[in-house]
């Protein structure tokens, strides 16, 4: 694993916590705002721009795979994982890690909860106030103040609505 400090990242807030075992690669990619923590064994492949807003935290074990936005008070518990890059499988003769990787932002809006061991996939748009269940799949954009679950993620209800 290899350690990164703050300093290494193209910009950052105040309180920005690295555990001692983080792998951030292409750390001069990442915009980090204030109290952005990073827990042990946290894994950040930078895309060509990658932010994370203030007073974000990632548990144990996430896997970033940018381009991301995240954007302030977003919590995301241990193993989730954004993928936001993935093999090409346009042509069948050739094999797929042959083949160009595709690349899709993913964009988690501010005050977003992601439970443990959930999956967002490229291009997905996870909107303010939402929750993301355990163990949950997100193949689709989510409106604002959501709860989702499954695999694929569905609508649970609407925070808004209670």
């Amino acid at each position: 694993m290899l350690n990164v400090e703050a300093s290494q990242f193209k910009s950052h807030g105040e309180n920005t916590i690295i555990a001692e075992v983080v792998d951030i690669v292409g750390p001069e990619h990442i915009t980090v705002g204030d109290n952005v923590e990073f827990k042990f064994g946290v894994h950040v492949q930078a895309g060509p721009h990658t932010r994370i807003g203030s007073n974000t935290h990632f548990a144990p074990f996430c896997v970033l795979y940018g381009p991301l936005t995240i954007g302030e008070n977003c919590a995301f518990a241990a193993h989730t994982t954004f993928a936001s890059v993935g093999h090409g499988y346009e042509s069948a003769d050739i094999p797929m890690v042959q083949q160009q990787n595709t690349s899709r932002e993913i964009v988690i809006e501010d005050d977003v909860w992601i439970g443990a061991n959930a999956t967002v996939i490229g291009g997905v748009r996870i909107g303010t106030g939402s929750i993301i269940g355990a163990n949950s799949v997100v193949t689709k954009d989510v409106a604002p103040f959501s709860v989702m679950g499954g695999t694929p993620a569905k609508l649970i209800r609407n925070r808004k609505d209670d």
